[in-house]
């Protein structure tokens, strides 16, 4: 069932922070939302700031539902946006815009992602205008967890040759205060 919703800020192309709408709203928190079936750029990838930009237009006329899908792993309520008028799903228009991918491995396909993303291919829009020489953002995430793993490796290497060194250096005292004893 789908709920009138506000939305309070865009957080970047595919997630927001909404708070249910109607009587005793003011009394309702607000909730962070991640969009069912799309992935859009990072904020720090080409086209990132766009795509946010894409969806602030998208919502800012008001009269948006939300068809809440289920939760993920970080808490984030996964849902649908609607325009109440239309019908239309914000969710495809995001990807028929060429503004963020159609995350396959989540599902959609009976929902027109598969249709919106063909026709932002064809039509060159957004990420499509240079084919595919953009990193997906799951990819690009992946290669800054990988980056990261590097960086704490490296530290703990270098933590352990600093404390290697250090007792060496306090064993030649040692061996210096001894011989002199």
């Amino acid at each position: 069932m789908a709920r009138r919703v506000r939305i309070r800020r865009v957080i970047d192309g595919d997630s927001l922070e909404v708070k249910y709408a109607g009587l005793f709203s003011f009394l309702r928190r607000p909730f962070p939302v991640r969009l069912y079936g799309i992935d859009a750029p990072e904020l720090a990838q080409p086209y990132g700031q766009e795509s946010r930009k894409q969806l602030e237009t998208l919502v800012r006329r008001g009269g948006i539902r939300m068809e809440a899908m289920t939760t993920d792993r970080y808490g984030r309520t996964v849902g649908l946006l609607y325009r109440r008028r239309r019908g239309q799903s914000i969710n495809v228009d995001m990807v028929r815009s060429g503004m963020a991918w159609w995350y396959r491995r989540y599902g959609g396909r009976d929902l027109g992602f598969p249709e919106a993303e063909a026709e932002a291919k064809r039509r060159r829009r957004g990420i499509w205008r240079h084919g595919d020489r953009i990193r997906r953002p799951w990819d690009y995430r992946a290669d800054l967890r990988r980056a990261r793993q590097r960086r704490r490796r490296l530290r703990r290497v270098l933590t352990w040759m600093m404390i290697g060194a250090f007792v060496i250096v306090l064993a030649g005292l040692a061996l210096v205060i001894v011989t002199l004893l």
